[in-house]
């Protein structure tokens, strides 16, 4: 399958006391080598930046914003723009409790006729990150940048996607959560995690 991996890595993470996410530590490793770990069967890892310099020790290809400060849409737009692969599997640094297993269970719901997969948590909530995206997503999203619309929840109502809802998987349902502050870093410190 034609398809890279995108890691986001390019938040503020001003929730986190300033600490960068990427480099906060889960299973004795940092958040990023934990989800590179999960990416291997990837030909290619790309890592989305919002600046070269700060991610110069990371052994893998950077990306850096064409288009600053407008959250992970811009990250995927640089990475579809520049990469080989028709899709790209996207998944943020923050979400250390991603699995190989259920990366490869969206790569393999690929179909020609699909922009985007993503999944629904049991509230009916739609996860964008965790997702696949095609380059044919390209258009779309330069023309909600000329918006100034960002949300990706927008471009996945604009695209041809297929939701896939996590109750319907054998996926744990906090598979992709997002570590978003200090509390829900304390509490994923606190659990004896076995995903």
């Amino acid at each position: 399958m034609d398809i890279g991996a995108l890691v986001l890595v390019g938040g503020k993470s001003r929730r986190m006391n300033g600490d960068n996410k990427a480099f906060l530590e889960f299973k004795n490793k940092s958040f990023i080598e934990n989800i590179t770990d999960q990416l291997t069967g990837f030909h290619n890892i790309y890592i989305s930046v919002d600046n070269k310099n700060k991610y110069r020790n990371l052994n893998f290809t950077l990306i850096e914003d064409m288009y600053k400060d407008i959250g992970p849409i811009g990250g995927i737009h640089s990475a579809l723009k520049l990469i080989d692969e028709k899709y790209i599997f996207v998944t943020a640094c923050d979400m250390p409790k991603i699995t190989k297993e259920f990366i490869y269970f969206l790569c393999g719901s690929i179909t020609e006729d699909v922009q985007c997969i993503v999944t629904q948590d049991e509230k009916d909530r739609i996860c964008p990150l965790g997702g696949i995206y095609s380059k044919d997503l390209i258009g779309e999203i330069e023309n909600m940048i000329q918006e100034k619309d960002y949300k990706l929840l927008n471009l996945i109502s604009r695209s041809k996607t297929k939701i896939i809802p996590l109750s319907e998987t054998n996926f744990n349902k906090d598979i992709l959560d997002n570590i978003n502050d200090i509390n829900d870093y304390d509490k994923l410190r606190n659990l004896d995690i076995d995903i």
